[in-house]
């Protein structure tokens, strides 16, 4: 696996922090701005001080990248009747009432009823028991299509990653997919369903994304977009 190494810049006295990943196949420096945070790619041999006099003058574009996704978060939830939540790509609309009821969530049309007097905590455990039933699916789906054996598939409480393949070939997905576009939550499961094959992000790891979902460029990007929003 390629070295990690870690390095902070200042944009008007204030820090910004980034991770450095090193390859061999790398000949030039790039920069990634997303919910992981600020990551570099570099060439195994550049100086680190290099590394970082090159990112530096992208710090203006650094930090704007880091406001624009601040952003583009959703406004702090109150979890009370009207908000609008996504649910796989569309909006619903919250229905509260406080009185307990034995299905404290349910899914009418456009509307998202909660019957709890803790509406948060009962809406994100619907949330996640439905991402873990359509990730499920998702990744059976893709493996009877490639004829691979289907892994463990677990749904978490990710702070920033959409997911994660270890060693072992277990699959860990943020539950909070389950409010993206199936088409985006199929990119994450195909990503990290090829690690499975290759545990890097290597060229022929890439590539194999490609044969499984030759538009996952733009599926990424649009990610990469909606993605905050889907932060409460």
């Amino acid at each position: 696996m390629p070295d990690l190494e870690k390095a902070t810049l200042f944009v008007q006295n204030r820090p910004i922090h980034f991770y450095i990943r090193r390859s061999s196949r790398r000949r030039t420096v790039g920069i990634t701005v997303d919910l992981q945070g600020v990551r570099v790619a570099a060439p195994k041999r550049m100086p680190l001080e290099r590394v970082v006099e090159l990112v530096s003058t992208k710090a203006p574009w650094i930090a704007q990248k880091v406001v624009e996704l601040k952003s583009r978060r959703e406004p702090r939830k109150r979890f009370v009747n009207g908000e609008s939540y996504p649910y796989l790509g569309r909006r619903v609309r919250l229905e509260v009432a406080l009185s307990p009821h034995k299905n404290p969530v349910a899914l009418k049309g456009n509307v998202l009823e909660v019957r709890s007097s803790d509406p948060r905590s009962a809406l994100e455990s619907w949330y996640k028991a439905r991402a873990q039933e359509v990730i499920q699916r998702r990744v059976e789906l893709y493996c009877q299509e490639l004829g691979w054996k289907v892994p463990p598939v677990l749904v978490r409480n990710q702070k920033k990653r959409w997911g994660s393949c270890n060693a072992k070939g277990e699959l860990r997905f943020n539950w909070r997919l389950i409010m993206a576009p199936l088409e985006l939550l199929d990119y994450v499961v195909v990503h990290e369903m090829a690690h499975l094959k290759v545990l890097n992000h290597s060229p022929r790891f890439w590539r194999l994304v490609e044969q499984i979902m030759p538009d996952y460029k733009e599926r990424h990007q649009a990610l990469n977009e909606l993605g905050p929003g889907l932060y409460w």
